[in-house]
Order: C-alpha cells, then sequence, then structure tokens
C-alpha cells in the first residue's frame, strides 16, 4: 500500500506541473509574465499531509489540485487504477465517475473512462451497471476485445453461460485463436445446472455440443460415462470412459473406480485387470498400479501383488506406491512390519490423508477437489491431478 501512495505522490505532482507548462505556453500573457506560475493551494496542502503522515488527505488534496482536461487524463485514469488494485474501489469510483461526467474531454479518454468504471463496478460486484457499460463499450472496435472479455467475467460470475458461450465465441474471432477448450467447459456447466433426477435427454445434449467444441474435453466424458451409468447400461460406461485415456493420460485416475464399478456391475473380473494393465501401459502414474495390486491382494495373491509394486517402484519413486507397499507387506503371511515400519505406514497414512490431490498449473493453487475453473486465477482447464506427495506443500481447501 505505502509504495503505491509514495509512486502516485511522485505522479501527481509531475502530472500537475506538466499540465500547468501545456497550459502556460498557450497563455495570452505568457510574453508579458515572465515570473514563476504561483503553486496551486490545493498542491501546497497535499504537500502539508504528506509531510505530516496524512495519507488519506493527501491524495484528495492532490485529485482536487490537478484539473481534468485531455492533457491529464491519462494521469487520472492511472490514479483510478491504482485505488483499484489497491483495494481502494471507492476511490477509484469516484475518480472514473468524474472523468466521464466532464463534457469536454474526447471520445477515445471517455470511452477508456467507460472502461475503467466498469472494471471498478466488476470489482466492487456492482454487476448490472459493469455489464451495461461493457455492452456500450461494444459498439467501439478499439475496446471490442476488452468489453467481451469483461462480459465473459460477468456472466461466468453470474452463471449465465448461453451468454458466455456468445461472448467468448466472439473474443475467438476477435483474438484470433481457439478458445473451443472453454466454451465446451460452458457445456457442460449448462449440463450440471440441470436437475440431478431428470432432463436427461437435454443433459445429453449439451454434453454433446461440448464434445462437439472440443473433443478432448475431459470432463464432458467423464459426465456422459455417469450418465450410462445411471441408466444401468454397464457397457457403454466403460466404452466411454476409455476415450479419457487418449484424451488426457493425467486424468486416468478419475476413471479408476468408475470402471470398477461397471465390471463389478458385469460381474467381469477378469475384464477389469485387463483393463489396469491397458492403463499401466499407457501411463506410468502410480494409480492404476495400486489399483491393480489391491485387486490381487483381493484374490488373496498378496504376494504377487507386493512383487509387481516392488518392481514399479525399482523404476519410478513414488511415496503412495511405497506407502502401499507397506500396506501389502503388513497384510501378507511373514510376518508383517517391524516396529520402525509401523509408525513410518502410520505417518504417510496421515500425510496422504491431507495432501492435496489436485494443482493449478497457471498459479499455484492446491486443493483436494477437482475444480474445473481454477477457484484462485479463475482459469479453466488448468487444474490437474497430483500423483504423489509434493513436499512442504500448502493445501488451500475449496
Amino acid at each position: 500500500m505505502l509504495d503505491g501512495i509514495w509512486g502516485l505522490f511522485l505522479l501527481l505532482p509531475l502530472a500537475a506541473a506538466s499540465g500547468w507548462y501545456i497550459r502556460g505556453r498557450h497563455s495570452v500573457d505568457d510574453e508579458v509574465e515572465s515570473s514563476p506560475s504561483r503553486l496551486n493551494p490545493d498542491y501546497l496542502r497535499g504537500i502539508g499531509h504528506l509531510v505530516n503522515y496524512e495519507s488519506d488527505r493527501a491524495i484528495e488534496a492532490f485529485i482536487r489540485a490537478l484539473d481534468v482536461d485531455n492533457d491529464t487524463v491519462e494521469t487520472h485514469l492511472a490514479l483510478g487504477n491504482l485505488f483499484r488494485r489497491q483495494g481502494e474501489v471507492d476511490r477509484a469510483l469516484r475518480v472514473h465517475e468524474n472523468l466521464v461526467a466532464r463534457p469536454h474531454l474526447s471520445p477515445a479518454h471517455r470511452n477508456q473512462a467507460r472502461l475503467e468504471l466498469a472494471r471498478d463496478y466488476l470489482r466492487a460486484g456492482v454487476l448490472d451497471r459493469a455489464e451495461n457499460l461493457f455492452l456500450q463499450l461494444l459498439g467501439q472496435e478499439s475496446f471490442l476485445d476488452r468489453a467481451s472479455a469483461g462480459l465473459v467475467t460477468i456472466y461466468e460470475q453470474e452463471r449465465e453461460w448461453s451468454k458466455a458461450i456468445e461472448c467468448t465465441r466472439r473474443l475467438e474471432k476477435i483474438r484470433g485463436y481457439s478458445l473451443r477448450p472453454v466454451i465446451a467447459q460452458y457445456f457442460c456447466e449448462l449440463a450440471e445446472d440441470l436437475p440431478a433426477d431428470g432432463r436427461r435427454d437435454s443433459k445429453r445434449q449439451y454434453l454433446r455440443q461440448a464434445r462437439s467444441a472440443y473433443r478432448g474435453c475431459v470432463r464432458a466424458t467423464l459426465l456422459r460415462g455417469a450418465l450410462a451409468e445411471q441408466d444401468a447400461d454397464w457397457r457403454l460406461a466403460i466404452r466411454i470412459y476409455r476415450q479419457v485415456q487418449r484424451q488426457d493420460a493425467d486424468f486416468i485416475c478419475e476413471i479408476i473406480k468408475p470402471m470398477r464399478r461397471c465390471y463389478e456391475q458385469l460381474q467381469d473380473t477378469r475384464g477389469y485387470a485387463h483393463h489396469l494393465r491397458e492403463l499401466m501401459a499407457a501411463t506410468d502414474h502410480v494409480e492404476p498400479h495400486i489399483a491393480f495390486t489391491r485387486l490381487l491382494h483381493e484374490q488373496q495373491r498378496t504376494d504377487e501383488a507386493i512383487a509387481h509394486l516392488s518392481q514399479y517402484l525399482q523404476q519410478r519413486a513414488s511415496w503412495i506406491g511405497f506407502h502401499q507397499l507397506l500396506e501389502l507387506t503388513e497384510a501378507g503371511t511373514h510376518g508383517g512390519l517391524t516396529g520402525p515400519l509401523v509408525s513410518l505406514r502410520q505417518l504417510l497414512s496421515r500425510i496422504i490423508e491431507r495432501r492435496s490431490t489436485y494443482h493449478c498449473g497457471h498459479c499455484g493453487f492446491s486443493g483436494r477437489y477437482l475444480h474445473w475453473q481454477c477457484p484462485r486465477c479463475r482459469q479453466w482447464n488448468s487444474m490437474v491431478p497430483v500423483h504423489d506427495i509434493v513436499p512442504g506443500e500448502q493445501v488451500q481447501q475449496s
């Protein structure tokens, strides 16, 4: 906060002096009056407040000292943006509302002030006013990108997914690159917003549109598989879940439990084991190996399970895999674990219970739940599963 204020104090006097200098050069009395211009009283008061560490009063005095015109509008815009970044939204609103109300500003400056005012309202949560201002700016080509992006943010907050789709498609044309993965997420949101106990045909339609928008949408595949499970169409569900292997190997861990449910309903343990072998061949992540060793253990083949997991751990280190190996060894028939290894297993159990299971590749947010839009940075498709214990991580529950 203090760094920003001191930067402001350096900026405002310079801008004020520049404004006075420019206006002075165009004064008809320029050649008559050669003595220096008298300092603005508000400027002097601001210096006094600054010296007395009265930062709020100093800022107000400097605002009054700096007249608004086309020569100084950029400084006012910078001032308002500084307030908004520091969380002083009320002050940012006052500065930008004052700019918009000025009758003699150029159209470009007035539209820039409208854009910043809309961002102020968005930050303050006054979404209807922000939306109106962004909509006004859609008619200005130079503001089309920023106004459309602002509207997308509003429609996401209001869960107006159809409007978000429309705006994002407009942004695609403006920016010249694909936003289809985001559009697919909006269709998934539409599907999930429908009641859980009905309207399955509408859900399927939205999920088909999500898949049409972006064939690599893992979320749409998982939702389609869940619908097939609800219909007790276990073979269809298995075929759908298999698509995740081709879409994104990082998310293979998300289909292991659903696939097991489906194979259990079909009483096809052999088919489930075959599928796990496919997953182990498709990725080097530990989860399919753990599922396979658990299956072997349930079939009274614990020694085979231990041998399989030991071989995997020789090739790839994994704390979670090592914890599973300790569990299998303790459950085995050769005397179980010694005292120190029991303590280690218990410690790892506590760590695994508290560890984050998903991580945002954009901002670093970690949590235990899968968010398709990161709760911190609001990026879509940035959260991915974490496949092992990460030392020193901080889990943010959300």
